[in-house]
């Protein structure tokens, strides 16, 4: 139940949107083999049920909110930190190196 819920939210958190898609694929990637025969839409229905039911206690919602919110950090002090190899992004190196309109006109 706690894995169901902790895909949705942190879907929510990450996209600023509820998709449950995108929520399903990661939890399919988190449990390979867990319930071969659920689909996304009844992931979602089981979502549903957990929160409409109270089948998790508060407590357990805001531990996996804290949960998420400190792997959210994590990523990012990851991705800030170089962890991507400082690679550069030559559309923007090129777009500097190009004169603006007003540039152009006045040569």
């Amino acid at each position: 139940m706690k894995e169901v819920l902790w895909c949705f939210m942190y879907i929510k958190e990450n996209t600023f949107g509820e998709n449950y898609k995108e929520a399903y694929k990661l939890w399919r990637e988190r449990n390979p083999v867990t319930r071969m025969n659920i689909g996304a839409k009844a992931l979602l229905n089981q979502k549903n049920y957990i929160l409409k039911a109270k089948r998790i206690t508060a407590v357990e919602i805001d531990d996996i909110k804290e949960n998420i919110t400190l792997k959210i950090v994590d990523d990012t002090e990851d991705y800030t930190n170089g962890a991507n190899g400082d690679k550069m992004d030559t559309n923007v190196i090129e777009h500097q190196k190009r004169p603006s309109k007003r540039q152009y006109w006045l040569r």
